[in-house]
């Protein structure tokens, strides 16, 4: 067998995503979704990383496996809060919500597991959670 370039296990969607904030994690939705949109058609992404956006809106994905660390918010007009992941208000003048600035997503517990059984699909180590945290107990 000749040996190739080309990876020879198709990763999904929610795969790659999970090894990318594994591997860089605090960066934003839009990093990751442009690595996404790239991995699957292999150019860049040109209308940059607004594809796929609703891995990151899906109430299944946020707060399971991954949840955004960033603490700016900032406050919009809206007819409805689309999804509950967002807290949204009503006034006299309409509806409005919060969102957060810039995103710096990170894995869940559960998400670090998914990703590591990613990684042992692809026939990699999985990378522990906890690996070079010493215990409380044993801090000297």
């Amino acid at each position: 067998m000749k040996p190739t370039n080309h990876p020879q296990v198709k990763l999904k969607g929610i795969e790659y995503l999970l090894l990318a904030i594994q591997s860089d994690p605090g960066k934003s939705q839009r990093h990751y979704l442009r690595r996404l949109y790239q991995y699957n058609h292999g150019v860049p992404s040109y209308n940059n990383g607004g594809t796929n956006n609703g891995y990151f809106t899906s109430q299944s994905y946020r707060g399971v496996l991954w949840y955004d660390t960033s603490y700016g918010q900032a406050k919009y007009e809206c007819m409805m809060s689309v999804n509950s992941v967002f807290r949204s208000y009503t006034s006299s003048k309409g509806s409005y919500a919060y969102r957060s600035t810039c995103s710096a997503m990170r894995l869940t517990s559960r998400g670090y597991k998914r990703a590591n059984e990613v990684r042992k699909k692809l026939g990699l180590e999985p990378i522990d959670l906890t690996d070079g945290m010493p215990a409380h107990a044993n801090w000297v």
